[in-house]
């Protein structure tokens, strides 16, 4: 994917006049007291230490009169397109309540949540929940210059995470959707579009400046033959690919039912008991939901070695595999294993349709 320069450069500005704005309200009061106005019985409350920061999103925790905790969560300006952060943040609130209504995944409980426009203090559409304690786990297992999961940890200790992950996912997947796209807006009334607002189809947009979700104009042509070109090779790119589709495509999960996709979902996400004490006690920034494949939900987890494989650590050097490859495939066969086992003990009749799509991604 080309990657727009001068486009970071706008978002970085971007980024630092939305701080200013954010921080202005933090010292001056205004977002103590807006975030009174949202509480049953209108307590006042005060900060709470200072920013949390997500990769997408920033948090304040809030401590009301009474000691009840919330946590405000407001998308970061150089991360989530303007364009598209109301949709982020209703599909979030969306996820959120079927999650809590269908499966035992401790996720935050929506207070209270708004649009940019319903946000009278200016910093965007935000989220008021419950705030989880606990410690995230890449305090635990993260540390020094890499971004992967530490070498040293114990494999008892990933597995005993990973069993947790499986027993969750296996909830997700018995949630059921009749068609791919954007989750129905029952909780949130809010007029989504029918496509799904992918977690990649938004770094398209965020890096090279480009939105799929909208389709381009060619009616005046190329300017250029460069151009011309270009999209010519492009779209014979495009061309091959579509014609592995069939190669790739179960036949017995083409048409559905669909399945609960959260791009961001992984181990950064995820809020542990202590660091003796590896229990999950929440799971957050549920982010960039949709419904979608079910292959899609079956696919080897990118997030074993906790970070997405983007990075340097991942990059080939010549004809040798990183060593971050053994790592992953190391602890993809423990995760199956234990995907196994927690299948084997939910269904109670052998079969194992998870585990199966999981091994087939890893075959394929």
């Amino acid at each position: 994917m080309d990657y727009n320069k001068p486009l970071d450069l706008l978002h970085m500005a971007q980024e630092t006049k939305w701080v200013d704005k954010v921080n202005m309200a933090r010292v001056d009061g205004h977002l103590c007291s807006w975030a009174t106005g949202f509480h049953p019985r209108n307590l006042s409350c005060r900060l709470d230490g200072g920013f949390l920061n997500g990769s997408y999103s920033v948090g304040q925790k809030l401590v009301f009169d009474d000691g009840t905790t919330w946590l405000l969560r407001l998308p970061r300006a150089s991360r989530v397109s303007p364009e598209y952060a109301d949709e982020k943040i209703a599909m979030e609130v969306e996820a959120l309540h079927v999650i809590r209504e269908k499966t035992s995944l401790p996720v935050p409980e929506v207070y209270a949540w708004g649009l940019a426009r319903e946000n009278r203090l200016g910093l965007g559409p935000f989220i008021l929940i419950n705030f989880i304690n606990g410690i995230g786990l890449g305090e635990v297992f993260g540390g020094g210059s890499s971004r992967l999961i530490r070498e040293d940890i114990p494999d008892a200790d990933i597995e005993f995470l990973y069993r947790q992950m499986a027993h969750f996912m296996l909830q997700f997947y018995r949630i059921d959707f009749s068609q791919i796209g954007s989750l129905t807006t029952l909780q949130t009334k809010f007029p989504a579009p029918g496509h799904p607002l992918t977690w990649k189809v938004h770094e398209i947009l965020r890096v090279g400046g480009v939105d799929t979700l909208v389709c381009g104009d060619r009616a005046n042509g190329f300017s250029t033959t460069r151009d011309y070109s270009d999209a010519r090779s492009r779209y014979a790119s495009l061309k091959i690919l579509e014609s592995l589709i069939p190669e790739l495509t179960h036949p017995t999960y083409d048409r559905g039912p669909f399945k609960l996709i959260c791009d961001d979902f992984g181990l950064g996400s995820v809020i542990v008991r202590s660091k003796d004490d590896l229990t999950i006690t929440g799971v957050v920034d549920m982010e960039w939901v949709y419904a979608g494949p079910a292959q899609l939900f079956g696919s080897a987890p990118w997030w074993l070695l906790m970070d997405r494989p983007l990075n340097e650590e991942w990059d080939f050097d010549e004809d040798d595999a990183p060593e971050a490859t053994d790592r992953y495939f190391k602890y993809l066969e423990i995760f199956i294993r234990v995907l196994s086992d927690e299948e084997g003990k939910m269904t109670g009749n052998g079969r194992k349709e998870l585990t199966e799509l999981v091994k087939r991604s890893k075959d394929s």
